[in-house]
């Protein structure tokens, strides 16, 4: 790991206009410093599902993701199953998470209104069917199902699918959970794709919803027009900006929890203190140790990854 510090905003500034968004160790093979390369292969998967359905999703799971033959669609049995295998404290946990996420967006969610002597209203409306995206071609986010599927059942949205590479039984479990319709093994910018335009198997959705990599990223942004889209959620950014009194242990633990999303994913900690950064280096090398993901996080720390000084 070798995360970089940077002395001073404008220096920072500087070196921040100058960031791309590519792989790390991709600029050495093209000699480009753009993301033509990821662009133009999200644009081809796009025009592949659009025009040719589950026979192009199964191409590229097969190419990117190693699946062949297996189904598209995870059936309820499997969900129920997965459900009933995990640990019953990870059940209790994701029912909490639930219950609060569902009690926030009850409280925040939009009420029609109507004027009668101003002749002026409004009436919100629940959309037919949301396309949920869990990202989880290299880890499990539950999480991640939770925080989409569950707003889309409390706005009264009639269907809700979920698209992930995933198959873990704790992405699984949150579906259930969630009360989500339907589970299709899809990732990446093909399964962005289907829930936009439809295949045999994924039906059209009327939003596109949840985070990704640069390639999902890329993907919700092309489809954007055709599809309502809730935002652009990937790669991680993360600014921590702390003091002297700050504790470098949870400093350290901030970066790399954001770190371990995505080598693009960018942790950055800005603070005036020299000696924060200096104790904030040896968590980072020691806690790194202990984490399943640390070839990812290292990969970020190193190529997005900054350590800022300011006055």
């Amino acid at each position: 790991m070798n995360i970089k510090i940077i002395n001073g905003l404008a220096k920072a500034k500087e070196a921040f206009s100058m960031r791309s968004q590519t792989l790390p160790g991709e600029d050495r093979h093209n000699n480009s410093t753009d993301i033509s390369s990821p662009h133009q292969s999200v644009k081809q998967i796009i025009e592949d599902v659009r025009n040719f359905g589950d026979k192009a999703l199964y191409k590229y799971r097969n190419s990117l993701d190693g699946l062949s033959s297996q189904p598209l669609e995870i059936d309820n049995s499997s969900i129920t199953k997965a459900y009933n295998e995990i640990d019953a404290e990870l059940v209790n946990a994701l029912k909490l998470s639930a219950n609060r996420i569902e009690e926030y967006h009850k409280a925040t969610l939009p009420k029609s209104w109507f004027d009668d002597s101003m002749g002026l209203g409004e009436k919100a409306i629940p959309l037919n069917r949301a396309g949920v995206y869990t990202p989880g071609g290299t880890a499990s986010y539950p999480s991640s199902v939770l925080m989409t599927a569950i707003p889309a059942r409390v706005a009264g949205v009639k269907e809700v699918i979920v698209c992930t590479p995933s198959t873990s039984p704790e992405v699984l479990a949150a579906a259930a959970i969630a009360k989500v319709d339907r589970v299709f093994n899809v990732g990446g910018a093909q399964a962005i794709a289907a829930m936009t335009y439809g295949t045999e198997s994924i039906p059209q959705v009327d939003i596109v919803c949840g985070p990704g990599n640069i390639y999902v990223t890329l993907a919700k942004k092309m489809v954007f027009g055709d599809v309502a889209i809730d935002g652009l959620y990937g790669p991680t950014e993360m600014v921590l900006i702390a003091d002297d009194t700050a504790n470098p242990i949870h400093c350290s633990a901030d970066l790399l929890a954001q770190a371990e999303h995505d080598p693009l994913a960018s942790p950055i900690l800005v603070t005036n203190s020299i000696d924060l950064i200096e104790k904030v280096k040896v968590q980072l090398l020691k806690q790194i140790e202990t984490l399943e993901r640390r070839d990812t996080i290292s990969a970020s720390l190193d190529h997005k990854g900054r350590l800022i000084l300011v006055d």
